[in-house]
């Protein structure tokens, strides 16, 4: 950390890990300036294009701001608000309901960060600031040959949040600072102890587009003619499960404990929705035993500036926020593309359009080499890569070829 005086801009909301950093910033005598950004109008709930945000389907709410500005007053650090409600709508909101009637996947809570970031520079450079801060737990390491940042995972792994920074550019590293960097949260709750000024509890937010009611939060902002009901089948053998009122309330990777609920049927699964058809009206089910993958291809892979782009590299590659990581071999591709071949099969399913971040070790603190959307995943069977499990009916006619082959017809 600088031992100078720089100003610096940090992101809050009034809850304890970004207070916690903007005092921590504070006590090392830097010049601090805080600023919370809304995406959702506290005092209308309209935009000037006349469309309303349902405040339910907000990815990050804020408290008060009167409260954030009364926490704020009392640490002696000038606050601003910023409202980026129109943005907002534009680069997550909207996209979360485009993509839920078209059946695609969408990570809203890793947009609605980049949206965040791209604020707080945009501020940043308003008010001359060297650099923008925030409460988030992950690690940041200077080469000191070159000068260029890299991003770390949180040796907190309960609560590191490195999964949502990791689209940052090399560029946007070079000008954050993150205070809680080398600290885990019960560390961090102790200094807010030390404050003695009412703070919120940090929480973790859940991808608003994986709630299990945002079919019935979105459907205000659906033309009645898109609103596509239809049935719900099984992958396997094509039965019939059930009927439903819209596609919108399914997304894909959907699963018991995000709204999908078969127990009626007697039939115990652990169904997930593995594909959408929305010109049919069709949602497709499988149990996720059935589903595997070896090999997973990103597109839009943002790498950092010092990668060395000539032969492959063994990483481990995170497909959810919270999920495991899982070791490969990335063999880099063209216009941003790569391709991981994993150490060992994966028994579950992904969805495209996830997002999946590479990092350079599976356990304790490690650096981010890339992140990117996943494009593809697939495995090997008899030499064609496939991406999903044979049907009954791919099962009979393959059983029929054999035993024909083998009568010698």
């Amino acid at each position: 950390m600088a031992t100078q005086t720089f100003k610096v801009l940090v992101g809050v909301t009034g809850r304890m890990d970004s207070a916690v950093a903007a005092y921590l910033l504070k006590k090392q005598g830097m010049d601090v300036h805080a600023v919370a950004i809304l995406f959702h109008d506290q005092g209308s709930t309209s935009t000037e294009a006349g469309l309303r945000i349902a405040k339910n389907i907000t990815q990050y709410s804020l408290a008060d701001l009167a409260s954030i500005k009364k926490i704020y007053d009392q640490l002696e650090i000038p606050f601003y608000a910023v409202n980026a409600q129109d943005r907002y709508y534009a680069l997550v909101h909207d996209p979360v309901v485009a993509n839920r009637i078209s059946g695609r996947f969408f990570n809203a809570k890793v947009a609605c960060t980049c949206l965040m970031m791209q604020v707080l520079y945009e501020k940043a450079e308003v008010i001359s600031a060297h650099y923008v801060a925030t409460g988030h737990y992950a690690k940041l390491q200077k080469n000191q040959r070159t000068g260029e940042s890299s991003l770390f995972s949180s040796h907190d792994n309960d609560n590191d949040q490195s999964y949502l920074l990791a689209g940052l550019t090399t560029i946007q590293l070079n000008k954050l600072m993150l205070p809680l960097s080398d600290m885990r949260k019960v560390e961090v709750q102790k200094i807010a102890q030390v404050m003695a000024i009412p703070l919120e509890a940090s929480k973790k937010h859940q991808n608003v587009f994986e709630m299990a009611n945002l079919g019935h939060e979105i459907a205000d902002f659906i033309p009645p003619s898109m609103i596509k009901t239809g049935e719900i089948h099984l992958y396997y053998d094509d039965a019939l499960m059930a009927e439903h009122t819209g596609v919108h309330n399914f997304f894909l990777s959907q699963d018991s404990s995000s709204g999908l609920d078969f127990s009626r049927t007697g039939m115990e699964r652990d169904f997930v929705v593995v594909d959408i058809q929305p010109k049919q009206g069709q949602i497709i089910l499988e149990d996720r035993k059935r589903f595997a993958y070896t090999h997973v291809a990103l597109s839009n892979c943002n790498f950092g500036d010092s990668t060395n782009f000539s032969f492959p590299i063994d990483v481990y590659i995170q497909v959810k926020e919270s999920g495991a990581k899982i070791s490969g071999r990335l063999f880099f591709k063209n216009n941003h593309n790569c391709v991981i071949e994993l150490s060992e099969k994966q028994e579950q399913f992904i969805p495209k359009g996830s997002v999946a971040v590479v990092y350079s070790k599976g356990t304790g603190v490690a650096r981010v080499f890339a992140s990117g959307v996943v494009g593809q995943y697939f495995y090997f069977d008899n030499g064609h890569a496939r991406e999903f499990p044979n049907t009954q009916a791919q099962e009979d006619l393959e059983l029929e070829f054999s035993i024909k082959n083998q009568m010698g017809f």
